[in-house]
């Protein structure tokens, strides 16, 4: 298999597993959220409510950054839009989910920063996330006659135009690394406590991400 065909194999590989992945949780991310709602509306404990809340941005981050994941390796053509966006939902992931877990779920926390930190030691890529962010992403894109939005856009296109593969942005490799910790944060959240779930999620509860 010459090496065209295996990345092309691989993206095959990572849109039906994203695919899978999308149909099962889709029914399971709105039936949590709805329950989280309504349970936000009687629950008065406030560590409660602190994973009720954690939970959440648990469960729609993790929802969001598959479907994006899965748009930027089923539609490479239009990447730069797709990666924009996961761009955001990443800082989520490293901005606000580390405060968000406090000291009411050590473990959970500590395993969290750890799992992310392939991607925190990257050190351009960390860089270049907050320039995304600030500079593109939140469309803060004239910068003392710098247009950044325009130069993403010209970036992507270059790399395009020379064939480089969706495989090989950083954003999508790293993207991995976020689902992977969201995923075991949000099983570490449940086991703590059952009842953030639904009485009865239509699959598996573990399954949420």
């Amino acid at each position: 298999m010459s090496t065209d065909e295996a990345v092309a194999s691989e993206i095959a590989r990572r849109i039906d597993q994203l695919r899978v992945d999308l149909d099962r949780i889709r029914v399971d991310y709105a039936e949590i959220l709805v329950h989280l709602s309504k349970l936000s509306t009687t629950e008065t404990e406030p560590k409660k409510r602190r994973a009720m809340e954690l939970l959440a941005t648990v469960v729609s981050t993790d929802y969001e950054m598959k479907l994006l994941l899965f748009k930027a390796l089923a539609e490479p053509e239009d990447r730069e839009v797709w990666e924009k966006y996961l761009v955001l939902a990443i800082q989520t992931a490293v901005d606000e989910l580390p405060r968000r877990v406090g000291s009411d779920h050590r473990d959970a926390g500590r395993d969290f920063k750890e799992a992310l930190k392939p991607m925190k030691s990257d050190v351009v890529f960390m860089h270049d996330l907050g320039v995304i962010r600030d500079r593109v992403a939140a469309h803060h894109d004239l910068t003392n006659g710098d247009h950044w939005q325009a130069q993403w856009h010209l970036a992507a296109i270059a790399n395009k135009r020379a064939g480089h593969s969706v495989l090989r942005s950083s954003v999508v490799v790293h993207a991995s690394t976020v689902l992977a910790a969201l995923d075991e944060l949000g099983r570490a959240l449940i086991q703590e406590d059952r009842g953030l779930l639904p009485p009865r999620p239509r699959h598996s509860a573990d399954n949420h991400g």
